[in-house]
């Protein structure tokens, strides 16, 4: 849909702008972390705007891609530099908001911080996605705790409602190590 997409903006530099945003989501979605940074990494940032969000996605989708792919220092430089200094407009963002904060205590090992964070926002009104990615890093958390009850049923309805997302893949395959110890 974005190659289709893109033919069509070509010559639109701020859809180009933001349909590699998408791609770059849709690769973090997919689990490969390297191919969202890539498309990140080719926008410039001139052509990213904080009137329409595009900055504001932009560097949460940097952030994630650091913290992924395991170069935290980089992910809290971007997070303490630019996340701090940018506002949220709409329900939607703060909502993205606040769980990158979940995560970015996830990735520097305070889970207790994070699990608090993620469990809150699991009764708010979420995406399916999202939800999903936050039952996940609950379940990672569970699993880390010993709570390995907890981290099946959670992994369970995962893997059953994550289609095609990578997290379902690996919670279907986190169950199945589980399944085998318990």
């Amino acid at each position: 849909m974005i190659d289709r997409l893109e033919r069509k903006y070509r010559r639109n530099r701020r859809a180009a702008v933001i349909l590699d945003i998408n791609r770059a989501t849709a690769y973090l979605i997919m689990g490969d972390s390297n191919k969202a940074l890539e498309y990140l990494n080719s926008i410039e940032e001139a052509d990213l705007s904080e009137k329409n969000d595009s900055y504001y996605v932009y560097t949460i989708n940097r952030i994630l891609c650091y913290y992924e792919l395991g170069e935290i220092e980089k992910a809290e430089a971007l997070y303490e530099t630019e996340l701090v200094r940018l506002c949220p407009y709409g329900k939607r963002l703060k909502k993205s908001a606040e769980i990158l904060v979940g995560e970015r205590f996830y990735f520097l090992h305070r889970y207790k911080e994070s699990y608090a964070c993620l469990k809150k926002l699991l009764n708010t009104d979420l995406p399916k996605r999202q939800y999903l990615g936050v039952l996940y890093l609950l379940a990672r958390m569970d699993d880390i705790n010993g709570e390995q009850e907890q981290a099946m049923t959670k992994y369970r309805k995962i893997s059953k409602l994550g289609n095609k997302l990578w997290i379902a893949k690996d919670a279907g395959e986190r169950l199945k190590k589980l399944e085998e110890i318990v």
